[in-house]
């Protein structure tokens, strides 16, 4: 009776020393989850658009991501973007896209001083050996004429020569039944020069006389006019591109009520010499029993250079 009465006590405090113990760790779990929610109350909702920024509890700005930056740079009006080149004039000035930029063209006509001339002979024979001796031949007749009209001998290139099958198509008959395989029936030889002419007075003659000198295998492709020196002209044309350039940005500043600033980008984007073309035909006719000269018209050529600029706006 005495062990039972001294054992009783001891259990019961043991039991309240647990009680004890879980009533602290449930006090513990609500104040961290209070203080959790305190924390949460001052941020924005997921997804939702910041207006410049809300402050939390700390003084720094929370910006809802997506919303404030722009996605990409923003480009200033006026910048080129068909050139090309508008990081490149970033990169070498160090500067944004901003200012005024402008193109400016000069073109001048010139009359046309040389002429270049496409001149072909063309045989065809059952061989290659009777082709291409025809062809030789008539070249060499072709050469001899342009020499005798004044031609200088470094201003005949020649630009092609080939020798090809002409084939037709045949059905035929055999192990693998019928269907149609090509059969040579001749050779063709062509031979082209390039003449170049720099009297265009004689320009006339030379294709007669080399029409007369190839017969029939004679084949005359093209005529083309420039001009011998058009450096002569390179400065003229400069000045006259960087003038258009100016008077274009000064009408834009006015335009807009700013102050037109120093020139800070040039650039040639490119200059040209484009031929003016011609196809005139060899066609002869009987005139007291001589042949009417080919009239051929030269005409004029256009140089042109065009540049771009950029001005800075001075106010």
């Amino acid at each position: 009776m005495t062990n039972k009465t001294f054992r009783r006590p001891t259990a019961w405090l043991l039991v309240a020393a647990l009680a004890v113990f879980s009533l602290a760790a449930v006090a513990c779990a609500d104040s961290s989850t209070n203080e959790e929610a305190g924390a949460n109350s001052d941020s924005p909702s997921i997804g939702a658009p910041g207006s410049g920024g809300t402050s939390s509890g700390s003084g720094k700005a929370v910006v809802a991501s997506g919303y404030d930056a722009p996605a990409i740079e923003p480009i200033a009006i006026g910048a080129p973007t068909g050139y090309g080149f508008g990081s490149t004039y970033n990169a070498q000035v160090g500067a944004t896209n901003s200012g005024i930029w402008v193109t400016g063209q000069g073109t001048l006509e010139i009359p046309a001083d040389v002429a270049q001339v496409s001149i072909g002979v063309e045989s065809r024979e059952t061989t290659v050996s009777d082709a291409r001796q025809n062809a030789a031949e008539a070249m060499d007749s072709v050469l001899e004429a342009i020499k005798e009209n004044g031609v200088s001998e470094d201003d005949i290139v020649t630009t092609n020569f080939n020798i090809y099958p002409q084939t037709i198509w045949v059905e035929v008959s055999d192990s693998l039944g019928r269907h149609s395989e090509p059969r040579i029936t001749g050779y063709t030889v062509s031979n082209t020069v390039q003449v170049t002419v720099r009297d265009i007075d004689n320009l006339s003659p030379v294709v007669d006389t080399a029409a007369t000198a190839g017969g029939d295998l004679i084949r005359i492709n093209s005529i083309q006019f420039t001009v011998d020196d058009s450096s002569v002209y390179g400065e003229q044309i400069r000045q006259m591109a960087a003038a258009e350039a100016l008077a274009k940005a000064d009408v834009y500043a006015r335009a807009m009520g700013v102050t037109l600033g120093p020139l800070v980008y040039l650039t040639e984007i490119g200059s040209s010499v484009p031929m003016a073309s011609s196809a005139p035909q060899a066609e002869f006719a009987a005139m007291d029993g001589a042949f009417k000269s080919s009239p051929i018209s030269s005409g004029d050529v256009n140089l042109s250079v065009t540049v771009q600029a950029v001005f800075a706006i001075g106010g």
